[in-house]
């Protein structure tokens, strides 16, 4: 082969590799422009049928609300603007299913104030809780600024009598009144509050006493002073050495049985459990959906006598 032939072969050699190169490249610049464009249309179609669902499913909604709310009682058709406005707002407040109704527990502290008054009342704060305490009379300074205290943070501020003397409230009649009268009036001087409810040392069942129960509920009911006693009682009312788990798991139990829950706790430097079991009873309650609420007008009254 002359060297002619061999330049000639090698210059074909190299023009078809120039044009293999160029059709390679313009083949890329091709599908580099195609392909956005081609996923662009592809992008613009199916967002366009996202919207259209997404419409779908928002003019489609109403729709599944009033078929349920026409499935509800026709009882409810039946209801005035104002049940319906309050409904509304019980709905807001509390995260539990429709078909539930709302259960209430009643917090009442007995015997204050005491040394653990104070640290009640700053966990009833943290926590958001309104309370009912039902005290005693007592003078001294740290008592006076525990009953204003309770006033000034919205607790019920209950009667629990003025001695706690069972020998001496349960006497007569006219003792159990004298005793009355004057934690009333001590209570009105010191925070201004007219007290409106009682609860009797040992509930309204005690027995063995002098006076007879009817007198003394006549006593009460001549001053419009309404009674409460309780149907969940804290445990280590009767064992003031109870493990805190013990004494949680225990009254979680007694206040699932009930719709209405008044629990009795007492608020004693004896029961220091009280303090320590206190706020994991409310956080658990209000988890659940539990409405806490003080003693007033409105309470079911629970009462041992009847």
């Amino acid at each position: 082969m002359t060297g002619d032939t061999v330049g000639k072969i090698s210059e074909e050699y190299r023009k078809k590799r120039v044009k293999r190169i160029k059709r390679i490249i313009i083949f890329l610049l091709l599908f580099m422009i195609i392909l956005p464009t081609v996923l662009s249309v592809y992008l613009f179609f199916k967002v366009g049928d996202l919207s259209e669902k997404i419409d779908s499913l928002m003019a489609e909604k109403p729709q599944a609300v009033t078929a349920s709310a026409v499935s509800e009682e026709p009882e409810k058709a039946k209801e005035t603007k104002a049940d319906a406005k309050s409904d509304s707002k019980k709905e807001k407040e509390t995260d539990v299913s429709e078909s539930e109704e709302v259960k209430k527990v009643y917090l009442t502290f007995e015997d204050s104030p005491s040394t653990q008054t104070k640290k009640i009342l700053k966990i009833l704060k943290k926590l958001g809780v309104k309370a009912t305490f039902f005290v005693n009379g007592k003078t001294d300074d740290y008592s006076i600024d525990m009953y204003k205290q309770i006033v000034e943070d919205g607790h019920t501020l209950g009667m629990h009598s003025y001695s706690h003397v069972f020998d001496e409230i349960y006497a007569s009649k006219k003792a159990f009144e004298a005793d009355l009268d004057k934690l009333y009036d001590y209570l009105y001087e010191v925070t201004g509050v007219k007290s409106e409810f009682y609860r009797f040392p040992g509930g309204s069942g005690v027995q063995g006493t002098k006076a007879k129960m009817k007198d003394l509920i006549g006593v009460l009911n001549k001053k419009d002073i309404a009674y409460l006693d309780w149907n969940v009682l804290s445990p280590d009312i009767k064992d003031a050495s109870i493990p805190q788990k013990k004494m949680i798991k225990e009254l979680k139990k007694e206040i699932e049985k009930y719709d209405v829950s008044v629990v009795a706790f007492y608020d004693s430097k004896t029961q220091p459990m009280t303090i320590k079991a206190l706020p994991t009873i409310i956080k658990y309650l209000q988890k659940r959906g539990y409405e806490l609420l003080p003693v007033d007008e409105n309470t079911a009254p629970i009462r041992h006598n009847q």
